[in-house]
């Protein structure tokens, strides 16, 4: 997420995160999108955890048949939050390769959606509350493909006020390290995605790896508890956690 238009600098008084967080380009704009990609992840953590009830047997557990509904709530705000962070990044005159990054990740999040709003739908040509079998994996690799333009182009193009001789916790490579951290997580997912996906029109049995398997389960839970902490890396970026404290 380079910007060419305005650029992020250091402040000259008091050097706190928060007196800097005031020079993010639209920082309300930015906390808006941070605190809906932290919602997004937590719906999406609470999706694998009902999802996991349900292959353990949990059927009769009102937890577990919320399953398609912390989906939907999910992927309806992963393609609000990045329609509205398409919007950020051209606003800022971002570079097309930053921008191209965001664009995959919004389609990726209208594949994402597929699944569960079919699964609500819990039609047998849709296998029922599973939904369709192909949607969330080509989402996935979507999302992925994203990450890893966003982080080529942070390479590429260093974002003004970050500083690759400094540490990843420095404010100006706040940005960075969230982008990174949502590679990390993309990439556990991929594995889950991958490995448990029923291949031919949605047939159990085709799986590589039982969704029930251990090594699915702590993919999902990583993965999107790592996509929550990248989120809170960019809401304390521009400063979104003082700012919601402060209303509440």
């Amino acid at each position: 997420m380079s910007f060419e238009s305005e650029q992020l600098q250091e402040s000259t008084g008091d050097d706190s995160w928060a007196e800097q967080a005031k020079n993010v380009p639209h920082q309300a704009q930015q906390i808006l999108i941070a605190w809906v990609f932290i919602w997004a992840s937590i719906f999406l953590f609470l999706d694998f955890a009902a999802l996991q009830g349900l292959v353990n047997g949990h059927f009769d557990s009102y937890f577990v048949k919320l399953c398609n509904w912390f989906g939907v709530a999910s992927c309806v705000l992963w393609f609000q939050g990045f329609v509205i962070l398409q919007h950020w990044l051209a606003r800022v005159g971002a570079t097309s390769m930053g921008q191209s990054g965001c664009f995959l990740k919004l389609i990726a999040a209208v594949f994402f959606n597929l699944q569960p709003m079919t699964g609500t739908a819990n039609d047998l040509s849709t296998r029922g509350g599973a939904g369709l079998w192909w949607s969330n994996l080509l989402g996935i690799l979507l999302f992925h493909s994203g990450n890893l333009v966003s982080c080529a182009d942070f390479y590429l193009h260093t974002p003004p006020g970050a500083d690759k001789k400094k540490g990843w916790l420095y404010f100006g490579n706040l940005p960075i390290t969230g982008m990174w951290i949502y590679q990390l997580a993309t990439w556990l997912l991929v594995y889950a995605n991958l490995f448990s996906c029923a291949w031919g029109g949605g047939v159990p049995s085709k799986q590589f790896v039982e969704t029930s398997h251990w090594s699915i389960a702590w993919t999902q839970y990583l993965g999107s508890g790592l996509l929550a902490a990248g989120s809170c890396v960019y809401c304390l970026w521009c400063n979104g956690f003082r700012t919601f404290a402060a209303v509440m």
